[in-house]
């Protein structure tokens, strides 16, 4: 027993010291959290559920204390899912899931062959031609060919009539790259979104097998444990767990960029401040989000709920995409948070752990945003360069290198343990 234990920490010590440990214990987490049996930490099969019971494993056996009677944090949203296979057929070519087409998130039942009618925007560009349309549709699948363009407004208006006509019947169209994401609703038919050359401006038919069901009141729940620090205020160290999940059986969205990197990260900082030798300055809050995906619904509701005094907060760090590095990161909310740029740049030139560490304005992208907006001083940091596959199948942890992950520990680390 006492030879397990100085086993342990003579484990514990090289651990914090060997880059090549940190980044091979955070490689065996990613390949765990983007596994099968994970479901894409999504809402089909539980996924997001068998993550967050996962984590709460983790936090205990680092030495993390609940902040309740356990390490979770629950509530509820709607989302809309899509348990069942995902059958498209173009002109009687069966195409691959996930790869071929992608069916848009708010997306609702179909079921049978469907001829195309194809419309350009100025088949809606006044009420007359509008009604005009809806009518020659009904009863068949619209392709849209919207125009090329980077307006704001354009691109709105385009999402708009694509809602419009998924009141009608089923609407297709193409797109240069599949992304996909998760909504909280569900139109009365489907949209579904073809990459390469299966959809043209010829294509005559489609046959579609699309079921989703929308989960009402879906629950969920952030993963929290605190490490008691030498002060009575905190920092809280945040990244969502959630994914996309799956798109039937046959489309898995492992993510493991986004965001297991990040949660590999949290967990890898929750482990080396979890050892006492660590005991930080600040009470430190770790928090694994839910719901990301779906709108911050996970940090929206961990502010509300209020485990902490949030005025007692010196900074929230939130961690996502974090598995290249490359060029660097990218620090979000700098310009706010001066002080706190300033302290990552100069521990990094000093101990040479990064290329580069760029600042960004503020911006409502992450799970920092609703910490942001109740006056909680936050930053968000995410890797630069290397592979850029996001929110599609191929985020994968075969193909993410975590190039930087160990450095960037490090500069995490040394952050944590000196901001005042």
């Amino acid at each position: 027993m006492v030879l397990g234990s100085i086993a342990l920490i003579l484990a514990a010590s090289a651990y914090a010291q060997d880059p090549a440990i940190i980044t091979s214990r955070a490689r065996g987490w990613l390949d765990t959290l983007t596994s099968p049996a994970f479901h894409g930490r999504g809402y089909v099969k539980d996924g997001d559920m068998i993550a967050s019971a996962w984590l709460a494993k983790k936090f205990e056996a680092f030495g993390l204390k609940p902040m309740k009677q356990d390490f979770f944090e629950p509530f509820q949203f709607n989302v809309n899912s899509f348990p069942d296979s995902v059958i498209v057929r173009i002109d009687g070519k069966r195409l691959v899931p996930g790869i071929d087409f992608l069916v848009d998130p708010a997306s609702g039942k179909a079921s049978g062959a469907y001829g195309i009618v194809h419309i350009t925007p100025a088949d809606l560009a006044t009420p007359e031609r509008k009604r005009m349309t809806m009518g020659v549709i009904s009863g068949k699948a619209a392709c849209v060919h919207w125009t090329t363009t980077k307006s704001a407004d354009t691109l709105r208006m385009f999402h708009d009539w694509e809602r419009d006509l998924m009141h009608y019947g089923p609407v297709l169209k193409r797109s240069a790259k599949l992304t996909w994401s998760v909504a909280q609703d569900a139109e009365p038919f489907p949209l579904i979104e073809v990459t390469g050359d299966a959809l043209t401006d010829s294509s005559l038919t489609v046959d579609l097998d699309v079921r989703n069901e929308l989960l009402s009141r879906h629950p969920a729940r952030n993963v929290m444990g605190m490490v008691k620090g030498k002060s009575k205020k905190w920092i809280v160290v945040g990244a969502h767990y959630d994914h996309l999940g799956e798109m039937g059986p046959d489309a898995i969205f492992p993510g493991a960029n986004d965001n297991a990197s990040g949660t590999a990260m949290l967990l890898s900082l929750a482990e080396y401040f979890g050892q006492k030798k660590n005991t930080p300055k600040h009470n430190l809050l770790f928090v694994a989000f839910a719901g990301e995906e779906a709108g911050l619904v996970g940090s929206e509701w961990c502010v509300t709920d209020r485990p902490i005094a949030w005025k007692e907060v010196r900074m929230m760090v939130n961690l996502d995409i974090l598995g290249t590095g490359d060029d660097g990161i990218m620090v979000v909310n700098a310009t706010a948070q001066q002080k706190a740029y300033d302290q990552l740049v100069a521990i990094n030139a000093t101990k040479g752990y990064l290329k580069e560490v760029k600042a960004r304005g503020p911006s409502c992208n992450s799970d920092h945003c609703p910490f942001v907006q109740r006056g909680v001083p936050a930053i968000f940091i995410y890797t630069l360069g290397g592979v850029a596959y996001y929110h599609d199948v191929l985020d994968r942890s075969a193909t993410l290198p975590l190039t930087e992950f160990a450095d960037l520990h490090a500069l995490l680390r040394d952050f944590i343990t000196t901001w005042k």
